[in-house]
């Protein structure tokens, strides 16, 4: 967590991180982190979505199955509460430099309310079908999706910021050199991926990871996505969505000590 002492935390930044601490832990499926906590998968679903301040029991369950602080993030949330906050200020959410673009992430959330306002109503009227079309189009003039994908995302976003981490499972993971390991992380209901590194040497602190992702046919094409980090233990990319079945995603890493980077070798593919 990079916003616990900041001024300008806010609820959304606060789920935010959980994603990111959910994806940390290794992407644990909502009905595992159930099963952890004893929490309905439809709270612990809230808590990710940032739909409302989490309970103070639902952060606690979910960074403990996270293998997180709990000390923390409660103070964290505690500094959030509403009762404790209601004469503050609202505060804009920031958008880091690794951060998503947020008219991608809103659209989506904006389908999904739509639609699910529609299921639950049992109707679908010629306006909300418009408003979802049109939305729909926004979504389609970004960039190209892949057909195969049954929740739209866009190269380049934050897995954290989607539902993509919902069924992400490691497709693929190497322990390399320096006691490091790589991996790719797939979601099929996306037909994307991301890429995410992390260090065992206890060295972290004023150096750096980086990582990438890209399509084995363009290594170096406009799909690639980097992710450099310093001080930190890992790191992840934003995701690629696989342009086509036959298309493998690959993943290369290293890790600089004193200065001197450390190429982790050939890429780790799937």
């Amino acid at each position: 967590m990079t916003d616990q002492d900041d001024p300008a935390d806010s609820v959304a930044t606060f789920a935010s991180d959980l994603r990111m601490l959910r994806i940390a832990a290794g992407s644990p499926t909502l009905a595992s982190l159930q099963h952890e906590t004893g929490i309905s998968r439809t709270v612990i679903s809230d808590a990710f979505a940032g739909k409302q301040l989490p309970s103070a029991r639902t952060v606690d369950g979910i960074v403990r199955a996270c293998k997180g602080d709990t000390n923390e993030w409660l103070r964290r949330r505690d500094l959030l509460d509403p009762k404790q906050a209601a004469d503050a200020p609202l505060q804009p959410t920031r958008r880091g430099p690794g951060r998503p673009r947020w008219s991608i992430v809103s659209l989506i959330a904006v389908i999904a309310f739509v639609l699910g306002a529609a299921v639950a109503g049992g109707v679908t009227s010629t306006a909300m079908g418009s408003q979802v079309h049109a939305l729909q189009a926004k979504l389609k003039a970004a960039g190209p999706v892949n057909p195969n994908a049954q929740i739209i995302v866009r190269t380049g976003v934050d897995p954290a910021m989607t539902p993509c981490v919902n069924d992400a499972k490691v497709a693929a993971s190497e322990d390399r050199p320096d006691n490091t390991r790589i991996q790719i992380v797939w979601s099929n209901k996306c037909y994307a991926g991301w890429a995410r590194i992390a260090r065992y040497d206890g060295k972290a602190e004023g150096n750096e990871v980086q990582v990438s992702i890209y399509p084995e046919t363009a290594p170096h094409g406009p799909d690639r996505q980097d992710a450099t980090e310093p001080g930190v233990q890992g790191a992840y990319t934003m995701l690629v969505v696989r342009p086509s079945p036959q298309t493998r995603l690959c993943a290369v890493g290293s890790i600089t000590l004193d200065g001197k980077t450390i190429s982790l070798g050939d890429p780790i593919c799937t």
